[in-house]
């Protein structure tokens, strides 16, 4: 996500959201509020990201007075020499946004009325000064429905395409083993979700650690320190997981036949996770990688990849799985998703070096660090990671039980299990991207103090998400005969996956909910109110209820996915109460509290 009302003073200032997608229903990195000042370059030390900033007459300052005094006397003249030196220091699309929202309140002229180039006067210190006045004099800056449903829609727009690419490296292995049968398809969703919560989803949430520690270097323009954190979070989460990665290839089978009553599945998904470990250590490069560009506000570099290593993927699994000559039948699916572990790290390693974008990212490289560096302050890494992987895994855990319950129900029960749940979390990426934009807009707004607009992007947000939610629930309805016979040509498999999905096609309309209620929960800097909700939903509601109507009351796999309904239901419900009817004064001002915490820390 790009950042937005990049103008706005201190008091003001817009948050970054970082979020992504790791897995069905609501699943996403905690959102991390980061202030992003221009302030005078200096040495910084590790243990403050600062170090004393000379003064212009040779003496030195303290920190925080260089920090005022680089916010009060020097911004707006730093900002405008910037872009009459650099006209592109600052994008385009940010200047054009803000002017855009002054038009609308007849604070500016309208965008269409002038010749939008960089030579002309009208700069980002003109936008800026605008802001101010209108901030100033009191005058309200409002939104509209239809304004927001163009900036929600747009930034969306390549998030659906980032979050489809990345879910078809999972769906091309379901796909591809869904054809060899259904004892196949079984263990590779069981493997594939053991996968999940005990190795990739934790590493995911560890690695959002970085979100926050390289984004305050970052803007502390401490670029040192941005590739120690890196590199010291890559060596710590390789080294926790390497017992992760003993036990797949050792002792994955006893373990899941103590919870598994199929032996073979049991031996199959422990065959799975064994050539998928091939794979850990590129996935942990690959997650601090992509956060290594993404603190310098290079977003794009991990779709680019995507954009090759996807249709590799499923190239590879049609070639390792089915191809006569070369083929090796079912270890094929987990042997092409270790290998594009490893080749999605090769192509960031190759854009961080190659780039040709003004930001060069290997400024915040110097080399390998010492090995008395790798633990130095990780007791801070990991009180930034630990809440993370808790939020991250408390849902995979939530759909881990309910593989195992699908497991009791027989082969072909665990088989159509997985194909419902990846039709849904196929289904659920265009609501998941306006949930991540939503929660962009909203932390924008709170960071300006424009806290009605937040309700108009809420009630926007909610509006988007019930018009894509009823275009899913309409195609999962209608189709659902030829999507059970895309995953699998068994009978009593897509007999169950079609009898299934009218379920799911119901549930569309929660899960979007669900999605955009918690994505302005993020904005508001709320999320733990929303993580207290799921656990809730899940555990208290949502899960039992699974159990009893699929056991008790017969209802098979239909009874697993009306429990997960119901868990949504009661989710969208609590969450839309959290969101419209908190105190917004309360919300801006932790805001403001956190920037300032934020910016204290990092200088």
């Amino acid at each position: 996500m790009h950042r937005q009302f990049q103008h706005t003073t201190h008091d003001r200032r817009s948050s970054i959201v970082y979020s992504s997608s790791v897995g069905k229903a609501g699943l996403f990195s905690p959102t991390d509020y980061i202030s992003w000042e221009n302030t005078p370059d200096g040495h910084e030390n590790e243990n403050d990201a600062t170090g004393d900033a000379q003064s212009d007459e040779g003496s030195f300052q303290t920190p925080r007075q260089s920090l005022l005094d680089a916010n009060n006397s020097r911004t707006l003249q730093r900002e405008s020499q910037n872009w009459r030196g650099n006209r592109r220091s600052l994008p385009e699309s940010l200047i054009e946004e803000e002017r855009e929202l002054l038009a609308d309140n007849k604070m500016f002229r309208n965008p269409s009325d002038h010749q939008n180039n960089y030579g002309s006067t009208d700069c980002p210190t003109e936008v800026m000064q605008v802001w101010e006045n209108a901030v100033k004099s009191g005058k309200p800056i409002k939104t509209t429905i239809r304004r927001e449903s163009k900036v929600i829609g747009m930034s969306a727009l390549p998030l659906v395409v980032t979050f489809l690419l990345q879910d078809s490296l999972t769906l091309a292995s379901v796909f591809s083993a869904s054809h060899l049968g259904t004892e196949e398809l079984g263990g590779v969703t069981l493997g594939s979700m053991t996968a999940n919560i005990t190795g990739l989803a934790a590493i995911q949430g560890l690695c959002t650690c970085l979100d926050t520690l390289c984004a305050q270097a970052y803007g502390a323009k401490n670029y040192y320190m941005v590739g120690v954190y890196v590199q010291r979070c890559a060596v710590i989460t390789i080294l926790a997981f390497l017992p992760v990665m003993l036990i797949w290839c050792l002792w994955a089978e006893p373990i899941l036949a103590f919870m598994i009553p199929q032996k073979e599945l049991c031996h199959l998904a422990a065959r799975y996770l064994s050539v998928l470990s091939i794979g850990v250590p590129g996935f942990v490069l690959f997650e601090c990688g992509k956060r290594f560009l993404q603190c310098q506000g290079i977003f794009h570099a991990s779709t680019i990849v995507l954009f090759v290593c996807a249709p590799l993927n499923a190239l590879m699994n049609y070639v390792l799985v089915w191809d006569e000559r070369i083929g090796i039948g079912y270890l094929g699916a987990p042997l092409a998703v270790s290998i594009n572990c490893w080749l999605m790290t090769l192509g960031l390693f190759l854009y961080t070096i190659f780039t040709k974008e003004e930001t060069r990212p290997l400024k915040c490289w110097n080399g390998l660090i010492r090995p008395d560096q790798v633990f130095k302050n990780w007791r801070k890494m990991f009180s930034l990671a630990i809440p993370g992987i808790l939020m991250v895994e408390t849902e995979f855990l939530g759909f881990e039980i309910l593989t195992i319950f699908s497991s009791y129900l027989g082969p072909a029960a665990l088989g159509a299990q997985s194909i419902v749940s990846t039709i849904a979390s196929l289904s659920y990426q265009v609501p998941f991207a306006i949930s991540v934009s939503t929660s962009t807009r909203v932390a924008n707004f709170i960071g300006a103090s424009l806290w009605k607009n937040c309700i108009v992007t809420c009630k926007t947000s909610l509006l988007l998400s019930f018009v894509c939610s009823s275009l899913n629930m309409l195609l999962t309805f209608g189709f659902r005969k030829q999507l059970a016979a895309m995953f699998s040509k068994e009978e009593d498999v897509t007999d169950l996956v079609v009898a299934t999905l009218p379920i799911l096609a119901f549930m569309q309309l929660f899960d979007a909910f669900n999605a955009s209620t918690a994505g302005c929960l993020r904005g508001q800097g709320r999320q733990k109110i929303g993580g207290y909700i799921n656990m809730v939903a899940f555990y208290a509601i949502g899960i039992p209820m699974a159990y009893l109507l699929a056991f008790p009351r017969k209802m098979g796999v239909g009874g697993l996915w009306v429990g997960i309904t119901m868990a949504l239901i009661t989710m969208s419900v609590c969450q839309g109460v959290a969101v419209f009817r908190c105190n917004w004064r309360e919300v801006i001002d932790a805001a403001k509290s956190r920037n300032e915490e934020v910016q204290e820390s990092a200088y």
